[in-house]
């Protein structure tokens, strides 16, 4: 008997050091811009510059709005954040502005996804179909 309560105490023991051991052993994690920068979604404002200026002027134009779009975008969700935040929900005029701030960024989201398309077309019409030009432009 003496020997089992011994083994049981030896085996809860080391399970205790070994959990301890894999929780202290954190490997490192990527950042959310190392994770981009790796995967392609960042580009190097120079690179980018570089693409933009070999685009013609249509195009351009057109990769500036939707910078701005994704500006907007961005706002507008901070904005519906602050909204659904508010501690009084059941307000008819926090439903409303809800409501409203909601289809305001579904609608941003449909300009956007448009834009990007229109972008595409653009750029295969113009004769560019290298993949990294077209996710500079897009991303």
């Amino acid at each position: 008997m003496a020997i089992n309560s011994l083994a049981s105490a030896l085996t809860i023991s080391n399970a205790g050091t070994a959990s301890s051991n894999t929780h202290s052993k954190v490997g490192y994690k990527l950042s959310s811009q190392e994770m981009n920068k790796l995967s392609g979604r960042e580009v190097e404002p120079a690179q980018k510059e570089e693409v933009s200026s070999e685009l013609p002027a249509h195009i351009r134009k057109m990769v500036e709005q939707l910078e701005k779009l994704k500006e907007q975008l961005e706002l507008a969700k901070e904005q519906l954040a602050k909204l659904q935040a508010l501690k009084n929900q059941e307000d008819e005029a926090v439903k409303v502005q809800v409501e409203t701030q909601t289809k305001m960024v579904m609608e941003i989201q449909t300009q956007i996804m448009s834009l990007s398309q229109s972008i595409s077309d653009a750029l295969k019409e113009a004769g560019i179909s290298d993949p990294g030009v077209l996710m500079s432009v897009l991303v």
